[in-house]
């Protein structure tokens, strides 16, 4: 799985009706945001409510999602573009939403394992033990009696990844262009959120990164990746 903002532009242009309902989304919620900072600017307040408001802007991007959550993650890097109170506020963003219904978990894993889990999994826990914006993670054993992490991605989680990142990326270019002042490559920075989030999607790659390490290390925990 590779990032390819060609693909993603040419795939997007077809689907303005997707792209709209999205960057709708997306649009207000952080007009909702802007109008608090103006009320901040005219009441002359800015200093005063800084902290609150970097606070609002951490949480609008935890709810917007993983796309969001990686940017504020990198944004938390970047006191070229980021007031140091951002800054910190950002370092506190946790990667947790809250899990998606098991039965969708179940039916992803029996799909991509071909047959009905319980015939490879002598147990699997009833509720998953984490859970972030990608997937969960669910506790199980093998019928040999191995112990087994069962991570299960997020439905959707690439088509709705693959969007914002096409909306984010003509947002940046449009800014880019629009204010010369800034030096900054906002291009070159989503693409590199981009880069990331498609990576840490590819749980396949994952998988053979955990084993290569139990081998390194002595685990002993095996590690099954669902897509």
């Amino acid at each position: 799985m590779q990032y390819d903002p060609i693909a993603l532009s040419n795939y997007y242009r077809q689907r303005p009706q997707q792209v709209w309902r999205r960057r709708l989304a997306i649009t207000n919620e952080f007009s909702i945001f802007g109008m608090g900072l103006m009320r901040d600017w005219i009441g002359r307040r800015v200093d005063q409510n800084q902290r609150q408001r970097a606070r609002k802007f951490t949480e609008k991007l935890t709810r917007l999602g993983a796309t969001f959550i990686k940017l504020g993650q990198i944004l938390s890097c970047r006191p070229d573009l980021v007031p140091p109170i951002y800054i910190e506020e950002l370092a506190n963003l946790q990667d947790q939403l809250p899990p998606f219904d098991n039965a969708i978990a179940h039916s992803i894993i029996n799909s991509e394992l071909g047959y009905y889990y319980w015939e490879v999994f002598a147990e699997l826990s009833d509720r998953p033990v984490a859970a972030a914006s990608f997937g969960q993670v669910y506790k199980g054993k093998l019928k040999s009696g191995e112990a087994i992490a069962v991570k299960v991605q997020r439905p959707d989680l690439e088509e709705t990844i693959s969007l914002d990142i096409y909306i984010l990326r003509r947002f940046a270019a449009r800014v880019q262009a629009s204010f010369p002042i800034i030096r900054s490559d906002l291009v070159a920075l989503i693409d590199e959120v981009a880069a990331r989030l498609f990576e840490e999607m590819d749980y396949t790659q994952e998988g053979r990164n955990a084993e290569k390490f139990a081998n390194l290390y002595g685990g002993n925990i095996l590690h099954i990746a669902v897509e």
